[in-house]
């Protein structure tokens, strides 16, 4: 994929990590972010580097200055953005370096995400991968010239030193290579635009379907044979093609391999309920501790649907468990006194964006694993300890140098006969177990990114309406976050990217915010009769008119960055695509507004080649296409 131009950039950029190192200086921190709405910006408040906040404005400082930005893109709980902090950010020569060469800029990929988006396309365009913490150097014009993810402090010295020396002598040189990359990678785009052939788009399901069996897991579930994540848009893909009677015959065999194998793995935290971004082994078992709310409500609306589908009753409580769980440990709440409610009705006020992998000491997984001197003080009042560690697999030698990580470990049946208990009995210790667990781990604290933002809770709002239907239990969170959604969404165009904040911080929604939301609030009214259509009839309306160009749909209305192009069909691959949410939808809502039928009957929906390159981030796409044929 963008060879030609990743290959030019290979051979121009690699003298440039062969620098020396800088003599360390001495620069006070830029107070700038103390009062931001990020965590993650605010982290970064005491960092010699003076970081500033994401701001387009920057950009003509940057033009004054003919200095380029070096924008630092990352979020709250990724275990190597903090690592990169410690040992990069907060040291005096990097940030000797940084201050005197470049407009160092923060970016919170969840409240920039378009950016962010944008930035790791360049990323994996020019170096073949991409992730966070991402550090991109961009010219004053705005077009990316080079970038590096997470990079010990030396490598990353050497970087900066490479392309200090490279700017001082070859500046227009290299702000030329920019802007000449930025225009490929926007051809690229464009080609990929190109509308396939009637034979070839009519063979996109068989190549889909190609493409995933070739990189599905078939013992281990899940896709690839290393890092592994969830990629719930594929899994709820192909359980709707699993639905309608369209897919495969060995699709049916792998959801249940693939959702059994995450279900009881370190994948997902067993003892709490959710689950956590990835895993840096194929069998599920060596997760990264972060996680998310967009994780939560995309697996727990998958486990429900497709218990339901398989006649699986242990999925459909994995799937409630899950929304229990954020109800417990993601709910920001607040009464009187300041302390933590424990009802939706006292102080409800959203949840959480995140948990942070790192703990309140900086131990990744802290919060989560036990040592085993913390383990037996849990258990200390416990009849049966034993039976409680060998249930959460917390027997033998502890995997992790922090201590075990529960996961699941014997069964009722097995833990009767080896304690002389009857089955009830046990059941009945494990949950006892459980709860006296869960109360220690509490009194840790789970470091959270408290942002509310307003998509997320789109695909929370989704999840809980299948929830919902299956236990009275969700509605009043449902309801919570359906009144929240619908008083955000009374001004359609001014949707906030994040809810509960003052007009001038709550950012501006991007297409993810409208088309989540505008889903979410269908979802819910479906399921409970609550709420009314028109809210959601509005988003789509706006989203339509605000973001659709004659090339596409764009990301946000107004891009920052010259290569921010717009495109028919945007990708999903952890989480939904928007554009395939609103043509779903404006095929639902048909005869419902007159925008919405206009502007959907004109749309070309002819897929292009960047769909049979990637079909699998556009699943649901191929297969809503194929439906309607």
């Amino acid at each position: 994929m963008f060879a030609t131009l990743g290959d030019r950039w290979t051979r121009l950029m690699a003298p440039l990590l062969l620098a020396a190192l800088a003599a360390p200086g001495s620069l006070q921190a830029n107070p700038e972010m103390a009062d931001s709405i990020s965590p993650y910006l605010r982290l970064h408040v005491d960092d010699p580097v003076q970081w500033r906040a994401w701001d387009p404005a920057l950009l003509e400082m940057a033009k004054e200055e003919q200095r380029p930005l070096l924008i630092s893109s990352g979020y709250y709980s990724c275990y190597y953005c903090h690592v990169m902090q410690e040992e990069s950010f907060r040291d005096e020569g990097i940030a000797e370096r940084l201050n005197e060469h470049f407009i160092p800029v923060k970016v919170d990929r969840e409240v920039d995400g378009a950016l962010d988006s944008y930035l790791l396309e360049f990323q994996r365009a020019t170096a073949g991968s991409a992730g966070w913490p991402l550090n991109v150097v961009v010219t004053p014009d705005g077009h990316a010239l080079t970038g590096v993810v997470y990079a010990p402090r030396e490598q990353f010295a050497e970087f900066l030193d490479g392309i200090t020396r490279r700017l001082e002598t070859d500046y227009d040189q290299l702000a030329d290579l920019a802007r000449r990359g930025s225009e490929e990678l926007t051809q690229r785009l464009r080609e990929g635009e190109e509308p396939l052939s009637e034979s070839r788009a009519g063979r996109l399901p068989q190549v889909l379907w190609d493409r995933l069996e070739r990189e599905a897991d078939d013992l281990q579930g899940g896709f690839g044979s290393s890092t592994k994540f969830p990629h719930a848009p594929y899994l709820h893909a192909m359980l709707e093609a699993e639905q309608a009677g369209v897919a495969p015959d060995w699709v049916a065999e792998f959801l249940q391999i693939t959702l059994d194998e995450m279900a009881h793995s370190g994948l997902r935290d067993v003892l709490g309920g959710g689950f956590f971004r990835y895993s840096e082994s194929p069998d599920w078992n060596e997760p990264h501790f972060e996680v998310m709310l967009e994780d939560q409500a995309q697996l727990a609306l998958v486990y429900l649907r497709a218990g339901d589908h398989f006649g699986r009753g242990d999925w459909v409580e994995l799937g409630l468990e899950n929304l229990d769980f954020v109800k417990r440990d993601m709910a920001l709440r607040e009464d009187e006194t300041g302390d933590r409610a424990q009802t939706a009705e006292d102080g409800f006020r959203g949840f959480a964006s995140s948990l942070s992998a790192v703990d309140e000491e900086g131990r990744e997984g802290g919060a989560y694993l036990w040592p085993e001197a913390d383990l037996e003080a849990a258990l200390a009042d416990h009849d049966h300890p034993d039976l409680v560690r060998a249930w959460f697999g917390m027997e033998g030698s502890a995997v992790f140098d922090l201590g075990y990580l529960p996961r699941r470990g014997a069964g009722v049946e097995a833990l009767a006969e080896r304690f002389d208990l009857d089955e009830a009995a046990v059941r009945e210790h494990v949950a006892a177990g459980r709860e006296a667990l869960i109360r220690a781990r509490e009194a840790r604290g789970l470091p959270r990114d408290e942002k509310v933002l307003t998509g997320a809770h789109g695909l929370l709002l989704s999840a809980l309406a299948e929830g919902v239907q299956h236990d009275e239990r969700f509605r009043e969170a449902g309801t919570a976050v359906s009144a929240w959604l619908r008083e955000a969404a009374s001004d359609p165009e001014e949707l906030p990217a994040l809810m509960g904040l003052p007009a001038e911080q709550a950012g501006t929604a991007t297409l993810n915010d409208y088309a989540f939301v505008a889903r979410g609030l269908r979802d819910w009214k479906a399921a409970t009769g609550e709420g009314e259509q028109a809210p959601a009839l509005a988003l789509l309306e706006v989203a339509w008119e605000r973001f659709r160009d004659d090339d596409g749909f764009r990301s946000e209305p107004e891009p920052p960055l010259p290569g921010m192009i717009s495109q028919r069909f945007h990708p999903a691959v952890h989480r939904p695509s928007p554009t395939t949410l609103i043509f779903r939808l404006s095929e639902a809502w048909a005869g419902a507004s007159e925008t919405v039928d206009a502007a959907f009957a004109k749309y070309d929906l002819r897929p292009g080649r960047a769909i049979e390159n990637d079909p699998e981030h556009h699943a649901r796409l191929i297969l809503w296409l194929q439906e309607r044929d």
